[in-house]
């Protein structure tokens, strides 16, 4: 089944771009979400006026992640939590600690899904989480996790 996409779709492509799918995929999830459209020729007219409009947005945007990365990997954040004696860390650090952190050390205010990551900290010591800011823009958070001095 051709459709248009009318927005971007993870893993499948981007606004105004013109994909084949499965019908079920298609019919069941991407049409009735407002995520495309059948292809059409009429639709096919509206597509290319969501690709122009799609590539004055993805300037504006791109621009703006670059400036974000640049906060973010200016300098690092302190996260404190309990440890064991051989570095390990009681419970975890998670990305609502680090968002938290970003925001209050740095001023960043970082999404949910933008934070990459993979799985909770659970050691003290310097460790580098992965942030995308955009599809063609990544930053490196740098996060020191040090031990609280409390027993």
């Amino acid at each position: 089944m051709k459709l248009i996409l009318k927005k971007d779709v993870d893993n499948l492509g981007e606004a105004g771009e013109v994909v084949d799918v499965a019908d079920g995929y298609g019919n069941n999830y991407l049409v009735p979400r407002g995520l495309a459209m059948k292809a059409t020729r009429g639709a096919i007219k509206d597509a290319e006026a969501i690709a122009r409009k799609r590539q004055k947005h993805a300037a504006a945007t791109i621009a703006d992640a670059e400036g974000r990365r640049g906060e973010i990997e200016r300098a690092s954040v302190v996260v404190t939590a309990k440890a064991g004696e051989d570095g390990q860390l009681y419970g975890s650090v998670g990305a609502t600690a680090l968002r938290e952190a970003a925001r209050e050390q740095l001023g960043v205010t970082i999404a949910s899904k933008e934070l990459q990551l993979g799985r909770p900290i659970k050691s003290v010591g310097a460790h580098e989480v992965p942030v995308r800011l955009h599809r063609d823009v990544e930053a490196t958070l740098k996060v020191e996790v040090a031990p609280t001095d409390e027993d």
